[in-house]
């Protein structure tokens, strides 16, 4: 019997947990991985229990406090294991509140955003937008978004041609006005874009390993070049985060950089890298449009995730949840249906809605994280040294580590 350490127990683990989550719910809790093949999860048992898998768990658990020695990179693993253990329990059925879940996934606390707050929020729309056409509010927040509106082929045509040149751009965009700060490159072997359909997402970066990725885009939601080009930005910085993450498990032979989970403290720092990347790159438009933007971001964020607790956490019907991203969030009916795809318990088929938990990440991320952090770099003309910490420690990256690792701030 071949004895293995505890990175490679920690793959391992990673592997069989992505298995047992693509059998219960038709998604694996593997996202990416680069490592050698003998420890792919395609290679990992499709056969362990939940006893058997939080039984492995615990036993790396016990391996990682005994073999890891560097404090930052041990509680980035057992942050990452004791999310991967929620998850296992969370699809075995053991009971747990929606906010138990999300902190434990994400090591954050679940908040309701009050009604005042939205309000708050309502009325900065309304005077950031009062200059544009429309007879009432909604009607013109209806009438700005449908401007340059895009979906279906002709949003296919785009994204399979303009948006690779745009691609390009962008990472040459990142090597200016990032690694250039950071004195430092890591190879890019570009994004490669596809359109797709029957997705719950508007678009997903696949990272292939091999210093490249595959950007899908959604076709069934509705784009316009203000939406898509946001999509686009925040989409590239997953590209690059996993980028350096590969350049780091090349280097350091570290195994478990090689696997990248889902449902873990790294996605709300992964989230708010890549909601925080047009600030990295510099792109800034003070424009009226820009404004109005902004605040559609912060109400809709908001408003989804008050309507992902209703849904899982006050046992709400879907049509209600809707009508609240229509009101409050000031969508169309057809963007709110699409969203609950997102955030419901479960899917169309009845099974678990594995990304039922994960809206949560992307507002905290960087707001409660990344942004901060950045214009406290700003403030104190240390961009360099945040960029390092963000793209070159790996173990920067989560929940559990981002305010350790930024200690020298």
């Amino acid at each position: 019997m071949i004895t293995m350490n505890a990175a490679e127990r920690f793959v391992k683990v990673c592997g069989e947990i992505g298995n047992y989550t693509e059998k219960l719910t038709g998604v694996s809790v593997v996202d990416a991985y680069f490592g050698p093949e003998g420890f792919h999860p395609e290679k990992m048992s499709t056969e362990k229990t939940e006893i058997d898998l939080v039984h492995e768990i615990h036993q790396v658990f016990d391996a990682l406090r005994d073999e890891i020695d560097d404090p930052l990179r041990l509680d980035f693993m057992m942050g990452e294991l004791h999310s991967l253990n929620i998850v296992v329990d969370w699809l075995a059925g053991k009971e747990m509140s929606y906010a138990e879940l999300v902190e434990g996934l994400f090591h954050i606390p679940l908040k309701r955003f009050p009604e005042n707050e939205i309000d708050k929020n309502i009325h900065l729309l309304e005077e950031r937008i009062s200059e544009f056409p429309g007879d009432d509010l909604r009607d013109k927040v209806t009438r700005f978004g449908s401007e340059g509106e895009i979906t279906g082929e002709a949003l296919q045509q785009l994204i399979e041609t303009e948006l690779q040149n745009k691609s390009a751009e962008i990472g040459q965009m990142f090597r200016d006005q990032v690694f250039s700060k950071m004195g430092a490159s890591v190879p890019d072997k570009g994004v490669q874009y596809e359109a797709v359909r029957n997705e719950p997402w508007s678009g997903y970066n696949w990272y292939q390993g091999g210093f490249k990725s595959l950007n899908q885009f959604n076709i069934d939601s509705k784009f316009n070049k203000d939406t898509l080009l946001n999509v686009i930005y925040h989409e590239y910085e997953h590209h690059v985060s996993n980028l350096w993450r590969e350049k780091a498990f090349l280097n350091s032979k570290n195994l478990e950089l090689s696997i990248v989970p889902l449902h873990t403290g790294r996605c709300v720092i992964s989230e708010g890298t890549a909601d925080t990347a047009k600030e990295f790159l510099g792109v800034t438009d003070d424009s009226p449009r820009m404004a109005v933007i902004n605040t559609l971001y912060v109400l809709r964020r908001m408003s989804s995730i008050n309507a992902a607790i209703m849904l899982n956490d006050e046992g709400k019907a879907a049509e209600e949840a809707v009508d609240y991203l229509v009101n409050r969030g000031f969508r169309t009916r057809e963007s709110a249906q699409q969203s609950i795809n997102f955030i419901s318990p479960t899917t169309k088929d009845g099974k678990p809605n594995f990304f039922a938990p994960y809206i949560y990440t992307y507002y905290k991320g960087r707001t409660d994280f990344v942004l901060p952090m950045y214009l406290k770099a700003v403030e104190k003309d240390s961009l360099p040294e945040f960029y390092k910490t963000v793209y070159m420690n790996p173990y920067s990256g989560s929940s559990v580590t981002w305010n350790k690792a930024f200690e020298w701030m």
